[in-house]
């Protein structure tokens, strides 16, 4: 029996069946989500449309809402965007913390997404987790110029306790001369939390979105005919009854479907997959709609319902000639774009691509990421370059200044390139195209040695002595990555060399994990690691980092630091920078004869005895609530160790400067 969520005595399930004479009231969800940013159908990277057989964006989008509202009427058509759009393209970056910023924030300038959304005329939209990249200041500058509401009811006031956003929004519509009563409810996966710490950690708390729905739609239901939850969070496969309300679940909209009763439509997003319908059946036994449009605006889901009476109001219409269906509308499909969505943006698209133009250096050759997947590249390098350059600049003068910086990067793209002679900041957008803010953060070099192991998992594993295959040699399949480990997942460390071997089981796959001079790396010994804010906060789960002290962290995004470094030097030259640090093999390397190593006192350490090697830390790192956010520079406990253990490989004569190895 269904627990009793307080629900309205005539529920679907309680009512008879309608006939054939029975009126129905044609109700149309028009739904997007994640569309980061793509207003037109404009690949700023390329600086030319999206090839035809990919078109999109929201000028697309509109020209199919226009058609459905001319065919069925603009009062029984709703119009939802299900969060994330403020974030994805060089228009949002400009607009978002670029040059473009200062005027949104001074209400000279309204948001181009804003202005996007308004002309189309939307109803109602979610914050999804990259609405805060920015800050909170930017993101309430956007909600002010949005004329639709913008909600997110998991989403509290660390010091009131009460939402942050708005809940949810009653839309009111008169459809065939019938008052109907439409109720959207917002919520956005809580691991906003965790990638976006910096800014909302003790400002804002994000509740999980499953006991939130239990807590709000009973309260949306009793003032609605149609109750549509807005979730930003992909639909997850955890049972029901082993979902856990405490750990937060990053992808749930299949559990608020199926847990929640008194919900009539979920549409789903965050995952960027496109799955524009499915029907589950909830604990109260009734039928519910997901729909999760594509991505980027590639697809509008067109969710047709039908609302037959049912007491004093309406409820949705399950029967087998009228039960909901979803038709996605693609760019695709032959959809011209708005020329009144264009016009309205025309103004900051062309600043824009302006401001992507901008010449900033100059490339001695050509420079691609083509390879840069599974080969050493200079221009994956030069991410590395830039980022240890200013952690170790922002180090000099601290009790940290001795300690080798390395450097982590990811090939987010495989067709990047710098070409031979001029580079825009579009070469260097489309090179690293998040909005990254990069952090140091201190590691052991058995830390270093696990969190390359975990990068390696990445590659698939291939025979013992047989050619590596590109094609396929990616991208492993794993329980926990079923469609592959993205590109944006796989990391390369700049400042340390080692060999990868794919032939090896996972965990045993990176050896020979030396400093530029060919010193072994101790397991005890301290580095710095150049890190970026998604990484460092507990993106793709790799380990350590996230508990890992905090010696660096002045939020600076990592793509104009690129700008700034190239700019300042007027030349990218591979020869001022890289040297191949990394390999892939399958051959298995010989062991290497063990020598001595010098000791703080300079002699040779002892003959290596058959004791055990030391294993993983004995402790458990600590919690969250634990953590603090900076290692304290003060004399307390956590800095007086960092700087002994600094002390202690100082001696050792170890430290090799990650300058050393530069050509210059």
């Amino acid at each position: 029996m269904a627990p009793d969520y307080g629900l309205p005595a005539a529920t679907a399930s309680a009512s008879a069946p309608p006939d054939d004479t029975t009126e129905r009231i044609p109700l149309t969800l028009m739904a997007t989500t994640d569309v980061h940013g793509h207003v037109l159908d404009w690949d700023y990277f390329q600086d030319a449309p999206f090839p035809a057989d990919d078109a999109l964006g929201l000028t697309r989008t509109a020209t199919a809402i226009d058609e459905v509202r001319a065919e069925r009427g603009a009062e029984s058509v709703v119009v939802l965007d299900n969060g994330d759009a403020i974030q994805g393209t060089p228009l949002t970056y400009y607009y978002g913390m670029g040059d473009g910023a200062p005027s949104v924030l001074a209400d000279e300038v309204e948001h181009p997404m804003a202005t996007a959304f308004d002309a189309i005329g939307y109803d109602a939209q979610v914050v999804g987790n990259h609405e805060y990249n920015y800050g909170l200041d930017l993101l309430s500058a956007y909600e002010e110029d949005l004329d639709a509401p913008l909600l997110g009811a998991n989403v509290v006031d660390a010091a009131t306790g009460e939402p942050y956003h708005e809940p949810y929004t009653l839309i009111e519509r008169e459809i065939g001369g019938e008052s109907v009563t439409i109720g959207v409810l917002g919520l956005v996966t809580p691991g906003v939390r965790v990638w976006d710490r910096g800014i909302v950690e003790g400002v804002l708390e994000f509740r999980d979105v499953v006991e939130t729905a239990e807590e709000w739609v009973p309260v949306v239901e009793e003032q609605a005919d149609v109750v549509v939850v807005l979730a930003h969070t992909g639909k997850g496969t955890t049972p029901d009854a082993d979902y856990d309300r405490t750990a937060l679940t990053e992808d749930a909209a299949r559990n608020i479907a199926t847990m929640v009763p008194g919900i009539d439509v979920v549409v789903g997003g965050h995952s960027h997959n496109d799955e524009p319908q499915e029907v589950v059946e909830n604990v109260a036994g009734e039928p519910v709609l997901i729909t999760q449009p594509n991505y980027w605006a590639r697809s509008v889901s067109q969710v047709d319902l039908s609302l037959v009476a049912d007491g004093d109001g309406f409820r949705v219409d399950w029967s087998d000639e009228a039960a909901p269906t979803v038709t996605p509308r693609y760019g695709t499909d032959g959809l011209a774009e708005s020329t009144a969505v264009a016009d309205a943006v025309r103004d900051a698209h062309d600043t824009t691509v302006a401001y992507v133009d901008t010449p900033v250096a100059t490339s001695t050759e050509e420079l691609l990421t083509e390879t840069s997947r599974y080969e050493d590249t200079p221009i994956i390098e030069f991410i590395g370059e830039v980022q240890a350059d200013t952690v170790d600049a922002a180090l000099e003068g601290t009790e940290y200044a001795g300690l080798p910086v390395v450097s982590q990067a990811s090939p987010f793209s495989r067709t990047a390139r710098f070409p031979q002679g001029e580079v825009t900041i579009r070469d260097l957008a489309g090179l690293y195209i998040y909005e990254n803010t990069l952090l140091g953060v201190v590691l052991t070099g058995r830390e270093i040695d696990d969190y390359l192991e975990y990068s390696a998992r990445y590659y698939v594993q291939t025979p013992e002595g047989a050619e590596f295959d590109p094609e396929n040699g990616t991208n492993a399949v794993y329980p926990d990555a079923p469609e592959g480990v993205p590109d944006y997942a796989y990391d390369v460390l700049t400042g340390l060399d080692y060999t990868i071997d794919v032939s090896q089981d996972l965990g045993e796959r990176v050896s020979d994990l030396r400093h530029p001079d060919g010193t072994p790396v101790g397991d005890d010994e301290c580095f710095v690691l150049a890190v970026n804010n998604y990484r460092q906060s507990g993106g793709s789960d790799y380990p350590h980092v996230a508990e890992a002290p905090v010696v660096y962290d002045d939020r600076l995004e990592i793509r104009q630091l690129l700008v700034d470094w190239a700019s300042e030097r007027g030349v990218i030259d591979p020869a001022d920078f890289f040297t191949e640090n990394w390999t892939l093999t399958t051959e298995p390397a010989e062991a290497p004869t063990p020598t001595p190593t010098p000791t703080p006192t300079g002699e040779p350490s002892p003959e290596p005895t058959d004791a055990p090697t030391p294993g993983p830390r004995e402790t458990e790192p600590p919690g969250p609530e634990e953590r603090q956010p900076l290692v304290p520079t003060d004399g307390s406990t956590a800095a007086v160790a960092a700087v002994a253990a600094i002390a202690v490989v100082a001696g050792a004569g170890l430290l090799v400067t990650r300058r050393a190895r530069r050509r210059v």
